[in-house]
């Protein structure tokens, strides 16, 4: 949910030349289990304060209370001279409520909040993060080494760990359907902590869904 002061002239002319400045937030790190790259906190924060500091702009970030296993985390955008602000909160369903378990929630919340707040899309440092802005639109670009892939050639596509429980959970039709999905993945050690968090977001979501009843084609 998004709140804002009564006037926001002046902090949405500072986000406008905030996101004309800023392309998005190199993915730096590399998950070793799936060899798939992100961008972790820091590489955000290092994106987003210099440009932020040029416009004006600052934020802080803080977790809330913990309602039946869900914690908030609010990201807010101050306009440092006007004292403009908006406000950003969201919700995240712990996988632990130990102290490790919470930190991890609050690190991830954090990251992703503050790039949706700012607007701010991953992109990859071999991609779109290391593009030439200098070049000229008419250069065409270097040819790529790399071999065109045809469908004779292209490996078949194999489900990461990741998407076969992700897929367990969110095509459960029963409780017990979502339990069994859940005890596989409590016994695969070779997921990450950020891919646990995401499973626990899903097994929640599909847990209340399966709770909720379907009340559709039925008669008044």
């Amino acid at each position: 949910m998004i709140t804002h002061s009564d006037s926001i002239k002046a902090i949405s002319k500072a986000l406008f030349t905030f996101q004309g400045a800023v392309d998005g937030v190199e993915k730096n790190k590399v998950n070793p289990g799936f060899k798939s790259r992100y961008a972790n906190l820091e590489a955000v924060r290092d994106t987003a304060v210099p440009e932020l500091q040029k416009v004006g702009l600052l934020y802080t970030q803080s977790p809330g209370a913990i309602v039946d296993g869900v914690m908030a985390v609010t990201t807010m955008i101050i306009h440092a001279e006007s004292g403009e602000w908006m406000k950003f909160e969201g919700d995240i369903a712990l996988g632990k409520r130990d102290p490790q378990g919470v930190g991890s929630a609050i690190t991830y919340m954090q990251r992703y909040s503050l790039m949706a707040a700012l607007g701010l899309p991953p992109v990859d440092d071999d991609g779109e993060g290391a593009m030439d802005r200098s070049r000229p639109a008419d250069t065409p670009p270097k040819p790529s080494a790399r071999p065109v892939e045809t469908p004779e050639t292209k490996a078949p596509y194999k489900p990461t760990p990741f998407n076969l429980h992700f897929t367990a959970i969110t095509q459960s039709k029963t409780v017990d359907d979502l339990t069994d999905a859940w005890r596989a993945v409590r016994a695969d050690t070779s997921l990450s902590k950020e891919e646990g968090i995401d499973l626990t977001t899903a097994k929640e979501a599909q847990r209340a869904k399966i709770a909720t009843p379907n009340f559709e084609g039925m008669q008044q």
